[in-house]
Order: structure tokens, then sequence, then C-alpha cells
């Protein structure tokens, strides 16, 4: 049986600083997949701030590969540098997309995709 990403999906990462939360809209086309990750990011000590990513990735199999393409900053109350993440994972039998991700700084964090 195929699996097709497309849809809706609750995001959640937690890393060295802190913790993402946000929604993603994928959409696959073979074992190509593109899409919009909307988040605020938490860091401890910092006022949070919105992130809008375009992703580009592919599956293979259960393995899926995420990479920022694009991003903007939506919100933020001040200059904050941000640093565009690839994220790698499988989609497990629950139907969740979990893995790591590594930063243009090498930070890491884990994350869960689950359908909304």
């Amino acid at each position: 049986m195929a699996i097709d990403l497309s849809g809706s999906w609750k995001f959640k990462e937690d890393f060295s600083f802190g913790k993402d939360e946000g929604v993603a809209e994928l959409n696959q086309e073979a074992n190509d997949i593109t899409g919009v990750l909307s988040f605020t990011e938490i860091i401890e000590g910092e006022e949070a701030f919105e992130v809008r990513c375009q992703l580009k990735g592919t599956i293979s199999d259960h393995e899926i590969t995420l990479n920022v393409v694009e991003y903007e900053i939506v919100s933020s109350s001040e200059p904050i540098e941000y640093y565009p993440e690839t994220r790698e994972g499988i989609v497990n039998v629950n139907g969740q997309i979990v893995g790591s991700s590594e930063d243009e700084q090498g930070v890491c964090g884990v994350f869960v995709l689950e359908r909304m």
C-alpha cells in the first residue's frame, strides 16, 4: 500500500534550547513532497516568534526528508536570527512522521507530525 502524506499535520519539535509547535500542509506527488510549515518557536529566556517555511522533500519507502527552501519570520517583536532545518524521519506504524532535525548551526532536535 502506497503512503500518501498529502494533508494537514500537527507539528511538535523539541530541541536543546526550546520547542516548536505548529501545523504543516503537505502535498505529495509520487515521491516528491512540497508544503508549508507554520510554527511558533519558543526558546528558553526569549520571546516566542512565528515562522512560515516552504518545504521540499522526498519519501522513499517509509523514509522522509524535508528541507526548508525558503522562510519568513511572520511575527517577532525584536530582530531574530533563524536557521533553517533539514528534517529526516520515518512514517511509523501509527501514521506519524517522527524523526530528527538539524539546523545550519548544528542544533539538533526531534519532531513529530500527526495528522489533524
